[in-house]
């Protein structure tokens, strides 16, 4: 290996971020390591994500699944690196490092409107330093043309839904970028500290009611303490806020995360997880953050109300899942934003009663190592103004999207999801229903959390589907190859097909249908969520 690339390889650690301590967050990665998620042994948290690679392996060490050959020929180096290995892998005795470029080539054609196509091109490095400390990073630059749906969404917000702010593009495309990189410290077999800009996770389903991966990534520290049956994560963010009346300046708004979830493996089968989280946003930007922000065990709602409600946007949920069997586990989430008993109880829809929740049931059937078939039966249900704040700055969001489920709330959806692995091919099909209250151009039913709910229609009578009924269907199906395994390269064709019926004309962004047909040569870093 020449100097200059010894050089290069050794700065990278520096200038970005190889097996990342932390798999990525991404259905497809998850399921190579679906038979250890579903072992009835207590030992993994499933419902924290992503995953700890050594947890998932049993193991402290992160072994080489892609080891280089150390013979050179050109006629052997092209293929095994095509096909078998990083494309850069360079080790010594107590670090290694690789290098893979990452690509996105999608081209197809939307029934409803036109031609689309996404082409994407960037890196990503991968570290591991001693035993201790691990890295990431990737970076990609983009141009795409979307359907007409995630066209109004982006001129609604400005920002390519989960992957950052758009750039005009040609008469009707879109440019955009998207960062991510991470730094892991394991500083014991208890604690582990991450620091870096990414996304996190806490359920089990497909959506999450508490934090999920769909919007684009944020700066975040994040402590993770593990001990016996019990795991505890704290996590702070930075989140950002594009819209106009919260941003009367060139400078975007700044508010922050601080959530709390602790996982308890009461038995092997059963766990019961607890979580909490606040939004403080200082809408002129001046003030500093309250000191009981940083504190790393609270209970957010108490102080909300000691120090007065206007500081911050607070939630509490609890969730739970039990495996059935080796093959099937049955989960759950309910979020509370605000809740009046008396009114609950009294039945009368009063507004401040606002809560969703999740019911979920999957399954893995396994074959052989690289045979299975998985299922996946969800219900996801949200009353209306949940997530909203009465300052729309301190609304549960980043990047113009919400920070648990995409349509942010009151509605009814199911899905049903389908997947099936087969030695380097995978098949699935994903199917969404469900029942969105939409508003028209001058009513807030509560749907939209950019909202304040101080702007509400009625303290009374409120129920999930109230304003504009809409009916929503959306449907993907998907066949890929992997070409790659060390780089996650693949080939694939898929068809996506939406559709958002309202009997009333409505405001909202997503109020088109589409079918589209695409076809592409793709590194799957991370879950687009387009079912929006």
């Amino acid at each position: 290996m020449t100097n200059w690339l010894k050089l290069m390889l050794f700065f990278l650690p520096f200038s970005g971020m190889a097996q990342y301590q932390f798999l990525q967050l991404n259905t497809f990665n998850e399921l190579r390591y679906a038979q250890r998620v579903y072992t009835i042994d207590g030992a993994l948290h499933s419902s924290v994500r992503p995953y700890s690679l050594s947890k998932l392996r049993g193991s402290s060490e992160l072994p080489n699944m892609f080891p280089a050959s150390k013979s050179f020929t050109l006629k052997k180096w092209i293929p095994r690196k095509a096909f078998k290995e990083h494309f850069l892998d360079y080790r010594g005795d107590n670090f290694w490092i690789t290098a893979d470029p990452v690509v996105n080539f999608q081209a197809g054609m939307d029934l409803e409107d036109d031609k689309v196509y996404l082409n994407s091109r960037g890196f990503m490095v991968q570290g591991k330093l001693g035993n201790k400390v691990s890295f990431y990073s990737a970076f990609t630059e983009n141009q795409a043309i979307f359907p007409e749906y995630i066209n109004s969404f982006v001129d609604t917000f400005t920002v390519v839904p989960g992957q950052g702010l758009s750039r005009s593009f040609k008469s009707n495309g879109h440019d955009f970028s998207l960062a991510q990189g991470e730094v892991s410290f394991k500083a014991d077999e208890i604690f582990t500290i991450t620091l870096g800009q990414g996304r996190n996770f806490f359920g089990d389903g497909y959506r999450s009611m508490f934090l999920s991966d769909v919007a684009y990534p944020y700066p975040f520290a994040r402590i993770q303490t593990q001990f016996g049956r019990v795991k505890y994560t704290n996590l702070w963010a930075q989140m950002f806020d594009f819209q106009d009346k919260n941003t009367p300046s060139d400078n975007n708004r700044k508010k922050y995360l601080s959530a709390h979830h602790l996982s308890i493996n009461l038995t092997n089968r059963w766990n019961v997880n607890l979580f909490e989280a606040i939004i403080l946003a200082d809408t002129n930007q001046q003030n500093a953050i309250d000191p009981s922000f940083f504190n790393p065990v609270i209970f957010y709602r108490p102080v909300e109300f000691a120090v007065g409600s206007r500081s911050g946007n607070a939630h509490i949920g609890i969730g739970s899942s039990y495996k059935l069997s080796k093959e099937v586990m049955a989960y759950g989430q309910f979020l509370l934003d605000e809740l009046t008993v008396d009114e609950f109880f009294s039945g009368s829809g009063y507004w401040a009663n606002k809560y969703s929740w999740q019911l979920g049931l999957k399954m893995l059937k396994s074959f052989s190592d690289k045979n299975m078939l998985w299922l996946r039966l969800e219900a996801n249900v949200a009353r209306p103004y949940i997530y909203s704040h009465n300052e729309p700055l301190r609304n549960y969001s980043h990047y113009g999207q919400p920070l648990a489920h995409p349509w942010g709330s009151n509605f009814y959806e199911g899905l049903a999801q389908v997947i099936y692995l087969r030695d380097k091919w995978e098949l699935e099909a994903r199917f969404h229903y469900g029942i969105r209250g939409l508003d028209s151009a001058s009513s807030n039913w509560g749907t939209n959390i950019f909202e304040s709910y101080h702007g509400r229609e009625q303290n009374y009578d409120n129920s999930i589907g109230q304003g504009v009924e809409a009916t929503y269907f959306y449907a993907q199906l998907r066949l890929a190859y992997l070409i790659n395994p060390a780089s996650g390269l693949k080939a694939e064709i898929g068809f996506r097909t939406r559709m958002l019926e309202a009997d009333t004309k409505v405001n909202l962004y997503s109020a088109q249908n589409s079918s589209t047909i695409l076809f592409g040569l793709r590194t799957e870093l991370f879950t687009n969520y387009y079912d929006f």
